[in-house]
């Protein structure tokens, strides 16, 4: 699928969402003693969609910048988080940031749709857009998540794959340690979340980058 029939695609997806205003589900709350050192800069919203983690964000006083190669999804942004910042671009094309300019990205069911190749070089941006001792806080598709793709399809990648359309990558645990290798990884579980209507499982990571 091209870039732009993906942009389509999700453009559509959050047209047909008629959600209202966000509602988060609370599981950066515990990380928030970790966010206090970005209480002093932007908290990046990396692949924000319709604005969960932005709204619990602003609404505890963090500067954020929401995220997403969709305009519908900023579009949902500007209407019922009118605190956040937004930025429009393709996190494939880098991360439109200086280095060093964000203490924290936020990056909630997002870096699960490319290439191994485009993933590690995400990764590898996210480090150089928070710098030494900056924190990542992501969730990411399990291989246990049968409810929502896993291991359906055809296997483009070990654990990527293309189904109906759709290309979504599923991590076990030696995915993301090889993926995170070299960073400090505080947290690293499997979780299971209840933002849709079945159980989503889901990898949770809290790592920051090594000095």
């Amino acid at each position: 699928m091209t870039k732009r029939l993906e942009v389509e695609r999700w453009n559509e997806v959050f047209s047909d969402l008629k959600l209202g205003k966000p509602q988060g589900d609370f599981w950066l709350e515990k990380y928030e003693p970790r966010l206090a050192s970005a209480q002093d800069g932007p908290v990046i919203d990396l692949g924000c969609g319709s604005g969960c983690d932005s709204l619990f964000l602003t609404e505890r006083g963090y500067r954020v910048i929401a995220c997403d190669f969709s305009s519908k999804a900023l579009e949902i942004i500007h209407k019922y988080i009118p605190g956040a910042e937004t930025m429009l671009f393709n996190m494939t094309g880098g991360l439109p940031f200086p280095d060093s300019s964000a203490r924290a990205i936020v990056a909630d069911l997002s870096l699960h749709y490319f290439h191994w190749d485009d993933t590690v070089a995400i990764v590898s941006e996210i480090a150089r857009v928070v710098g030494a001792g900056g924190l990542l806080l992501a969730r990411l598709n399990s291989t246990r998540d049968v409810h929502y793709g896993a291991g359906q399809g055809i296997e483009l990648e070990h654990h990527y794959y293309e189904h109906e359309g759709r290309r979504k990558r599923f991590f076990d645990k030696s995915d993301l340690e090889r993926l995170f290798d070299g960073w400090a990884i505080d947290v690293l579980t499997e979780t299971d979340m209840h933002r849709y209507g079945k159980p989503k499982i889901c990898w949770e990571l809290a790592a920051s980058v090594r000095w």
